[in-house]
């Protein structure tokens, strides 16, 4: 994590390196109390206005944060290289020097709850399910984007969706996981849009006949992604689509045009 004062644009700069570190950067944020309303759920993705307690400041001011993602471009770019990240904007409702280089401070040196929270799950001997069930919510997301096999295993039963949206974002996630993830009831159109996102830049995704085919049966993928992935299904799999019964109408009717159209 970097951070950057930017007097001129009247904000502060906080380089992550990608989705993990901004949910280690919320739950640090949230232990510290630093976020004025933090409840037991984390800001995640973390953009919006909060309230922030400076440690010099009797009272909270006013933040907004914006985030940015990196552009289609910067990853081309970086293809090879270090990805470009994450870029979160602080700013204040109410702007001031001196507020502002308080607010960089803050940022700089706050303390890495979220690290140590990890290390001292890992140096528990209790049994992996024991553990994760005496979780809080957002112990259980910071959890899901370092978990091994068998951690994820225990936390893709929970019904969840942006538990399982860290899931997928998990480094260590494998094509199989993601795959069953894609077929749970649990998930929601973040979860379904992350995934066919995220397979525009992993091979071993974009090539998964599975993995599209459970993502065009599942009515929680957005109706418009379902249909762009129908084309790069085959015939056999469009077929047994065209028959199922839990298949929304507009996806099967998509997909016996399709057929139609190779068999013409």
């Amino acid at each position: 994590m970097e951070v950057h004062a930017r007097p001129r644009e009247r904000w502060v700069e906080v380089l992550l390196a990608d989705d993990c570190e901004e949910a280690q950067f919320a739950y640090d944020l949230m232990q510290s109390g630093r976020l004025a309303e933090a409840t037991e759920e984390l800001p995640l993705p973390f953009r919006g206005q909060f309230l922030f307690k400076l440690p010099n400041r009797p009272r909270p001011v006013g933040i907004r944060v914006a985030r940015l993602e990196p552009t289609a471009e910067e990853q081309i770019a970086a293809a090879g290289q270090t990805s470009p990240g994450l870029r979160l904007l602080f700013s204040l409702e109410q702007p001031s020097g001196e507020l502002l280089d308080e607010l960089e401070q803050a940022l700089r040196e706050l303390p890495p709850a979220a690290e140590e929270e990890l290390k001292a799950s890992a140096g528990q001997h209790q049994d992996e399910f024991s553990r994760v069930r005496g979780m809080a919510h957002a112990q259980r997301i910071l959890y899901a984007t370092r978990a091994g096999q068998s951690g994820r295993a225990i936390l893709m039963q929970q019904p969840n969706p942006l538990l399982l949206l860290y899931l997928c974002k998990n480094p260590l996630i494998t094509l199989p996981e993601v795959i069953q993830i894609t077929k749970l009831p649990s998930i929601d159109a973040l979860v379904a849009e992350y995934i066919v996102k995220a397979m525009r830049s992993n091979p071993k995704w974009a090539i998964s006949e599975e993995l599209r085919l459970a993502l065009c049966m599942n009515p929680k993928t957005p109706g418009g992604t379902a249909l762009s992935l129908l084309k790069g299904l085959n015939s056999k799999n469009l077929s047994q689509m065209c028959k199922k019964g839990e298949v929304r109408g507009a996806i099967k009717q998509a997909a016996l045009r399709i057929l139609q159209e190779r068999r013409a």
